[in-house]
């Protein structure tokens, strides 16, 4: 995609030398086409691509201002498809041409996009910058529209730095304005908005307040989607006030009126089923799960269907049915296979237009070079930074997607090497026999604690890094599980040296947990006496340096009883993932059998050191 964005930059210049002395005006053809683009940006975004770039058929005539309006047209299908890089780059060029051509109000409408973007991309302080210039911008041309919108952006950013109360200064501003522009749509998404903060201060009846002004405007009902919307949001506002009979009114509604409208949204259904499993009705909640668990499956929406099956996979474990929850664990995870697969298939869809775009503008390039022998010297150029760039680009996209399917084989390894059936059957056993006990307050604490964990297991995974903070919080609950599992016959120790801020170093995720599994399976388990665990994390020149150390019986003692292999394939994977960073960390990583005056195994250590530079 960066190759892309240098083309476009390259057709700008190219575009902007043919039509130096063109008049700056929007053709009646080039805004119909634009226009007619409008219903397909969403749906299909590499058509209304294709078409843009199409459009260069207007070469011999085409002026800055119908350059500006395509590249803004482009950044915009960006950033519908979530391309939020592609859109910032796409949107600067904009901004520096509509700034040349004196066009303020399509200049703030490019620093609304640039806003957005920056703020889908963590760039917070950009996001502000590009946010108070389009205000700005809007007061001195005094356009409502732009103002009120400058105002939902900055709304947006202090909603993301969970500045609550910034976030409602802005959108309350907004709202001041849109109360004199006749959008009734904007007005009722600014009013929810609003509802949305107040329910993240639990305000939950300033929340009702707004929404029943919403309601109170008739203008809602001309959409009955928006409608359908309204009232599940409000389900849900009662239900975080802890008023389920009210939610369930709101969410049965909702359900009601989309069978009127035969329309689909699940929505009501998983709100329903949050309800139920807050009353610890269980059958119920269930069974409204699996209703919008239906309708999520039939519009492949994978995300909405990863969050209910992890709402019945909780249930599934409450309820001891632990076959069940196995069962869609797997379910769950192949959808989450799908996902990754499926967004890698979309930026491959987006790399190829690219590429067939590159393509056509060098034949056009060709063609022009034929025709006008005067400028043969720049069409010869310009063809020859084309070529590269699609040569360059390519072999750049290739290689990214090569080390992506490296990285995603590594991922798959390393889940396996972590999720070890034995481990989790034998801990669901263990809290089955605390529950047996009857000890409900002690299960309920263990089914957290594992529930937490399973997750951060299949959260960190996917992850590139992980701060050292969350690493260490992830190995204390697996060893704290652990302690459950064989009933405390060990104590560990975490020590980390004061001038480490774990919270601001970063490492692969996942990495002490496969050494502390194979301290407390191979050496601490078969220990008469009580065993000790210690991960000692210290600072050196040039990095940080792990070290795990156990008291056990020792690997040579353990290997006549058992061939380790479980341990040979961490200990691969493991430095597969160091030589991914290509650092050079995998040759200070050692394993050290420890012994005493008498040559006895006391135990083992593992040593290893991350660059941090």
């Amino acid at each position: 995609m960066k190759s892309s964005i240098q083309l476009s930059c390259i057709l700008m210049l190219f575009f902007c030398f043919m039509s130096c002395d063109k008049k700056a005006t929007i053709r009646p053809a080039i805004t119909t086409s634009l226009s007619a683009l409008d219903t397909i940006s969403q749906k299909k975004p590499l058509q209304a691509l294709k078409k843009i770039d199409s459009l260069s058929k207007y070469v011999e005539a085409i002026n800055e201002a119908e350059i500006a309006i395509l590249l803004f047209k482009k950044g915009e299908i960006y950033f519908l498809n979530d391309q939020y890089y592609q859109a910032l780059k796409v949107h600067k060029q904009t901004y520096q041409l509509f700034h040349k051509l004196k066009d303020d109000y399509n200049k703030g409408r490019s620093l609304i996009t640039l806003c957005a973007a920056s703020l889908h991309l963590g760039k917070v302080e950009e996001a502000q910058e590009y946010a108070l210039e389009a205000l700005r911008i809007s007061q001195d041309i005094t356009n409502d529209r732009l103002c009120a919108k400058s105002y939902n952006q900055l709304f947006h950013l202090h909603l993301k730095l969970k500045d609550y109360n910034k976030a409602l200064t802005y959108i309350k501003k907004a709202d001041s304005v849109f109360t004199h522009l006749p959008d009734t749509i904007s007005k009722i998404a600014i009013k929810s908005n609003m509802s949305s903060v107040y329910v993240l201060q639990k305000k939950y009846n300033r929340a009702l307040e707004n929404y029943q002004e919403i309601i109170q405007n008739k203008q809602y009902t001309k959409d009955p989607k928006m409608t359908v919307s309204i009232l599940n949001n409000i389900g849900y506002t009662y239900l975080k006030a802890k008023e389920e009979k009210n939610a369930e009114k709101f969410f049965r509604g909702a359900i009601t009126l989309n069978k009127n409208i035969k329309a689909i949204n699940a929505a009501p259904y998983k709100g329903l089923g949050h309800m139920y499993l807050m009353l610890g009705v269980h059958d119920s909640a269930t069974t409204y799960y699996e209703k919008a668990l239906g309708e999520y499956k039939k519009h492949t929406n994978h995300s909405e269907s990863i969050e209910v099956y992890d709402k019945l996979i909780s249930i599934a474990i409450l309820e001891e049915k632990y076959q069940r929850a196995l069962e869609q664990q797997i379910i769950r995870d192949s959808i989450q296979q799908q996902q990754t697969i499926a967004e890698k298939n979309k930026l491959l869809s987006f790399a190829n237009v690219t590429y067939e775009i590159k393509q056509r503008e060098a034949e056009l390039a060709y063609e022009k070079e034929l025709h006008e022998s005067n400028k043969l010297l720049f069409a010869t150029i310009v063809l020859s930074l084309l070529l590269v760039l699609i040569v360059v680009g390519f072999w750049l996209y290739t290689t990214k997607l090569r080390s992506a399917n490296t990285a995603s084989k590594l991922e798959q390894r390393l889940l396996r090497a972590q999720m070890n059936p034995h481990f989790i059957f034998n801990t669901l056993a263990a809290i089955q026999n605390i529950i047996l006990k009857g000890d409900s307050l002690q299960s309920s604490n263990y089914i957290a604690r594992f529930s937490k964990l399973i997750r951060q297991n299949f959260d960190y995974v996917r992850k590139e890094k992980i701060s050292l903070h969350q690493e260490i919080g992830m190995i204390t609950n697996y060893i704290e599980t652990q302690q459950l599992r064989f009933n405390n016959m060990f104590t560990y120790t975490i020590m980390v040296e004061k001038a480490i801020n774990t919270r601001e170093i970063f490492i692969p995720p996942m990495l002490l947990q496969p050494f502390v599994e194979n301290a407390i399976e191979y050496g601490l388990k078969h220990k008469e006496e009580k065993g000790k665990l210690l991960i000692d994390i210290s600072e050196t020149k040039e990095g940080v340096q792990f070290v795990i150390e156990d008291n056990g019986v020792g690997r040579n003692a353990f290997s006549k009883q058992k061939e380790i292999e479980d341990e040979v394939h961490a200990t691969d994977v493991f430095k597969e993932r160091l030589k991914h960073r290509k650092k050079g960390e995998e040759k200070h990583f050692y394993i050290q059998d420890l012994v005493n005056d008498i040559k006895e195994s006391i135990g083992t250590r593992v040593v290893f050191k991350l660059r941090m530079l």
